[in-house]
């Protein structure tokens, strides 16, 4: 029933930020998008802060580690072994859909050199280690101070994540995305179907540490990369031992996308490029997936990842549930 609960008021936050923003009583400008940051960093703090007052968490932190990047595995190869495994799928929807589904064809645009690759890749991992940093000086933090029962209960997080879920609504309401349009080229929709699929039973993999169940394998790959919000939506809901190891694994996720996309590239398809990315395809992850297969992935790429940021508040605590 706590799970029921909690799921319910992160909806009605995000609902409301929504219903604001389209009430057109407030909208989503740069100062918003400064207090989101800030909120942000807030409450990654408070999520370490939380860990370190967790003696049994960093007790078993080496096993954390290791459940994270085995998330990352798993997800991972589910999601680019699926993408490929239907690529005739694929091909035929090209045919059917087209133009509006655009075939993955490389060779568009003028590839990025060795030293600018580089430079992009240090520029979008620059807010990942912030934020990983935060975690870890709360971590300290949260250790050398003495046990305070609202931070080791989450209730300072909890509404710190219910007042970014209210600017998450406002941000999704005041955005450019035509839903109803995406509706209508049902050929953009296989490809994120194809990574839940594939992430959530790569997810289960994880099922051979001692303790896990399918709904907590489940809800380790549910985050798809958005690492700063699985976390905190797991820790918040009675388990910040597996709310550690999903920050890592989504974190993780997004690296491994920006090393793997370029090698992707070989299979001449996009989808598994597109797929590996998750929810980052739409941002952090675009610049790389246009490189490797030019402009006309982008309309995929961006509705890849808009569906995909929407069901992460839903099934992440959905599957904590189970």
């Amino acid at each position: 029933m706590g799970t029921i609960v909690s799921l319910l008021l992160l909806l009605v936050f995000l609902a409301l930020g929504f219903a604001c923003a389209r009430l057109r009583l407030i909208k989503f400008t740069d100062r918003t998008g400064r207090v989101f940051s800030v909120a942000l960093y807030l409450l990654l703090f408070s999520m370490g802060l939380r860990l370190g007052q967790s003696r049994d968490v960093l007790s078993s932190l080496s096993l954390v580690g290791l459940l994270a990047a085995s998330g990352t595995l798993f997800s991972c190869a589910g999601t680019v072994i699926l993408q490929l495994a239907l690529a005739p799928a694929y091909r035929r929807l090209d045919r059917l859909f087209a133009p509006s589904f655009v075939p993955s064809r490389p060779g568009f645009g003028k590839p990025l050199s060795g030293s600018r690759r580089a430079r992009m890749l240090f520029h979008n991992l620059k807010k990942p280690l912030i934020l990983l940093v935060l975690v870890v000086i709360g971590t300290v933090v949260g250790l050398f101070l003495p046990e305070i029962a609202w931070v080791r209960d989450g209730t300072v997080a909890t509404w710190i994540l219910y007042f970014l879920l209210f600017i998450i609504g406002i941000q999704m309401a005041s955005g450019e995305s035509d839903l109803s349009a995406l509706m209508r080229q049902p050929s953009l929709l296989v490809v994120p179907l194809v990574t839940i699929a594939g992430t959530l039973l790569g997810s289960l993999g994880t099922l051979i540490f001692d303790g896990m169940t399918p709904g907590r394998a489940l809800a380790l790959g549910a985050g798809f990369g958005w690492y700063s919000l699985s976390g905190v939506l797991i820790s918040n809901l009675g388990d910040p031992s597996l709310g550690a190891a999903a920050f890592l694994s989504n974190l993780l996720r997004e690296t491994l996308a920006f090393l793997a996309i370029p090698l992707l590239r070989a299979s001449g398809r996009c989808e598994s490029g597109v797929g590996i990315a998750g929810a980052t395809s739409m941002d952090v992850t675009l610049p790389v997936i246009e490189d490797a297969w030019g402009p006309g992935v982008i309309p995929l790429s961006v509705t890849h990842g808009v569906i995909l940021s929407l069901l992460v508040p839903f099934l992440v605590p959905l599957f904590m549930s189970l």
